[in-house]
């Protein structure tokens, strides 16, 4: 496999915004891992690992910076989804 996205899935905010705001609220539901789309690298395959539609999804710039770093951002370690990491393994 050439490449690996990471995607994060948001949660919409609860707070109320004033009008003009933009909604800086939203906060990471899970961290999702796509293959990269074979005609453009840098862009995610149509779907993650797990099977959700990649369009919804937010870019993570994330990228391990050496071998045996997790493919997620540390940061996100907990919100990782279980089933991107198994298919992954399966790799």
């Amino acid at each position: 496999m050439a490449s690996i996205i990471v995607l994060l899935e948001l949660e919409p905010s609860t707070e109320v915004l004033d009008a003009g705001e933009v909604d800086v609220g939203a906060r990471v539901r899970w961290v999702h891992a796509a293959p990269g789309d074979p005609d453009v690298p840098e862009d995610p395959a149509p779907r993650t690992f797990c099977g959700l539609d990649t369009a919804p999804l937010e870019y993570e710039p994330y990228r391990p910076s050496g071998p045996g770093l997790p493919w997620y951002p540390p940061l996100h370690r907990t919100r990782r989804c279980r089933d991107c990491e198994a298919a992954l393994r399966s790799l």
